[in-house]
């Protein structure tokens, strides 16, 4: 079975990536080490050992129902970031060409289900 994740492409991310600015996150990590303690919305043990809320994978296999109606149709989405941190989606036939720039809200009618016009 494969995986209906698109590897990314784009420049490696790091700390001179303009999406990953250089800073000190130290303030940071003693916020998120924290945070499961104040919230009283943290999952109990019995929680994470039964997995994910049924409305979850439902969602997830809606995504691979997706995800496999593109294959099917020859079309893949493809995502990556440009220089400046710009996101760019296209939709790719099977031999990797693209057939149209997409909108982000195009990309959310495709995930939902939608076709284009």
């Amino acid at each position: 079975m494969s995986s209906p994740i698109v590897p990314f492409n784009g420049p490696p991310l790091g700390p001179s990536h303009p999406i990953m600015p250089a800073r000190d996150v130290s303030a940071d990590l003693a916020v998120f080490q924290a945070e499961p303690a104040r919230n009283r919305r943290a999952p109990s043990d019995e929680q994470i050992e039964a997995g994910p809320p049924h409305e979850v994978l439902e969602q997830i296999e809606a995504a691979g129902r997706i995800s496999r109606q593109l294959r099917e149709s020859g079309q893949e989405m493809r995502f990556s970031v440009e220089q400046g941190g710009r996101v760019r989606i296209e939709l790719e036939d099977r031999e990797g060409k693209t057939v149209r720039s997409l909108l982000a809200t195009e990309a959310l009618d495709i995930a939902v289900g939608k076709t284009l016009s």
